[in-house]
């Protein structure tokens, strides 16, 4: 009861504030009278039977929007839109469109702006009606383009004003303005063009989402937090990274997820097992945290590809070129130079002959002497090996991590551009 009582003193305020009979006092201030289809004035009488057959203004939003849809489908939409021109009634609101540019401005002239709702003030016979509003001027105006109309014997001029205000440039001292019903191409209901329009907004929205969708699947902003890869990046570069469908190409600067041998061999290394060792000793204050990879990405240049044949010297990774024939062997050299605390990690990050290395410091098994990369295998490492933890320390790079590789530097503008090469060179020899 209290919530009935709360809804009828609702409607009882709303109509006698006047909000819901904009309609109704829009045809008086014209002298027209309400029919069957024009929205009724609510009485604030609590007796009256009009109150009790008017809904409660406040229906769900949904089921208004699914109702609009389900007239205008009767109605059609675009181009295949009823046009409402022989059966829009006094009192109707009524939307004209029109796609010619010419007929768009010999309309505007008169008042008709195509995409706005008006209501329907009077409706006339076009005979009797031709001379005393000059609609033949505009009719053979409007002649010499193709019509989209239906021109009839029985057709109409309609008396019309906008249904809301308009832009102060738009206005016109006028109100209301008559047109032939039939020199305007397309009269849809308001119904049926604010559902089209809604439709139309749904589904450009729905591009938007779908093209940004893929963008964000082929394509990725990042920027750069550290100075691992200097002087290519400088940390704060921002560069753009596309989605790789072709392999990695040597000296390629490829954005990828961490592995977990990145984490393994981090929590393998001095620092690791120095925080295992402070956080097992419970009377100990922790000095020592090991920073998680989880939810970071990294960006490395490609020195090694699968088949090759990869190792370290002097902290600089390697790749031996061999000629079958004549046992004569080159190597691609990354110059990157020696790590910041080299101590930290195992000799064998700095020296080995294999792309693999065993980074736990107590383990006594044999170490893997493969030398080639195997499939889908990367060899990569930052262009400042000073400060670049990469494949030296962990291994080799699978490509199921790999995202992509970013070519060009974005931000700032003077960064703007390509990103360099890295410091690769050919030797007979390593040194």
């Amino acid at each position: 009861m209290r919530l009935e009582a709360a809804l009828a003193l609702l409607v009882t305020i709303t109509s006698s504030s006047g909000l819901m009979t904009t309609l109704p006092s829009t045809l008086v201030m014209y002298n027209v009278p309400t029919t069957s289809r024009t929205r009724p004035t609510l009485s604030s009488s609590p007796d009256s039977e009009q109150e009790k057959s008017v809904p409660f203004p406040l229906e769900n939003s949904i089921s208004n929007m699914m109702l609009k849809f389900r007239t205008a489908s009767s109605e059609g939409f675009g181009t295949r839109a009823r046009n409402v021109a022989s059966t829009c009634q006094v009192g109707d609101i009524v939307v004209p469109l029109c796609g010619d540019l010419e007929k768009r401005r010999l309309l505007a002239d008169r008042g008709i702006y195509p995409g706005v709702e008006y209501l329907v003030v009077d409706l006339k016979d076009a005979g009797t009606m031709e001379e005393s509003f000059g609609i033949a001027e505009i009719g053979r105006n409007l002649e010499e383009q193709p019509s989209l109309g239906n021109k009839s014997a029985q057709d109409r001029i309609a008396t019309v004003c906008p249904a809301y205000p308009l832009r102060a440039h738009l206005e016109r001292p006028d109100w209301p303005v008559s047109v032939q019903l039939s020199d305007v191409p397309l009269w849809l209901s308001k119904t049926t063009y604010e559902a089209g329009t809604a439709l139309g907004t749904f589904m450009l929205a729905g591009s938007y989402l779908a093209m940004a969708s893929i963008v964000a699947t082929l394509v990725r902003i990042a920027v750069i937090p550290s100075e691992s890869m200097i002087p290519a990046l400088m940390p704060g570069d921002v560069v753009l990274v596309t989605r790789s469908i072709l392999p990695p190409k040597v000296g390629d600067v490829v954005f990828f997820d961490p592995p977990p041998s990145i984490d393994e061999a981090i929590a393998n290394s001095k620092i690791g097992r120095a925080d295992k060792t402070t956080t097992n000793n419970f009377d100990a204050t922790p000095t020592i945290s090991v920073v998680s990879t989880k939810g970071k990405q990294f960006i490395k240049r490609v020195v090694g590809v699968p088949g090759e044949t990869v190792g370290v010297y002097n902290s600089n990774p390697y790749v031996a070129l061999c000629n079958n024939d004549s046992n004569e062997c080159k190597f691609r050299v990354d110059r990157v130079g020696e790590y910041s605390k080299p101590d930290i990690f195992p000799d064998a990050s700095w020296n080995r002959i294999t792309p693999t290395i065993n980074t736990n410091l107590g383990d006594d098994k044999e170490k893997d002497q493969t030398s080639l990369l195997g499939k889908n295998e990367y060899f990569v490492a930052g262009d400042n090996g000073f400060r670049s933890v990469d494949s030296r320390v962990w291994g080799p790079l699978d490509r199921h991590y790999i995202f992509g590789t970013a070519k060009f530097i974005i931000y700032p503008s003077e960064h703007f551009g390509r990103i360099a090469n890295g410091n690769m060179a050919i030797s007979d020899v390593l040194q």
